[in-house]
């Protein structure tokens, strides 16, 4: 008779357990949500920046060497910039 009771004690506090780590987690969501929106807001546009930074310096370092024959990563990083 007490195996019984023991096991229903066990389901139901397992199942009290689980409904309040899936309230934990809805509390935690609705706290971070607008840290997490502002996060990824601003990393979105770093992001951005870097690569149009980067994709511009490329797009320059072509053209000089097309037109001119200048080599512009040699010129920042030098002769053995690779190495």
């Amino acid at each position: 008779m007490t195996t019984k009771n023991k096991r229903s004690n066990t389901i139901l506090l397992n199942i009290a357990k689980v409904i309040i780590f899936l309230l934990a987690l809805y509390l935690a969501y609705l706290i971070l949500r607008p840290l997490l929106t502002m996060l990824l807001g601003i990393s979105f546009w770093i992001i951005k920046l870097v690569i149009f930074l980067a994709v511009g310096f490329l797009v320059i370092h072509l053209f000089l060497k097309l037109i001119f024959n200048i080599d512009l990563i040699q010129m920042i990083f030098g002769r053995n910039w690779r190495k």
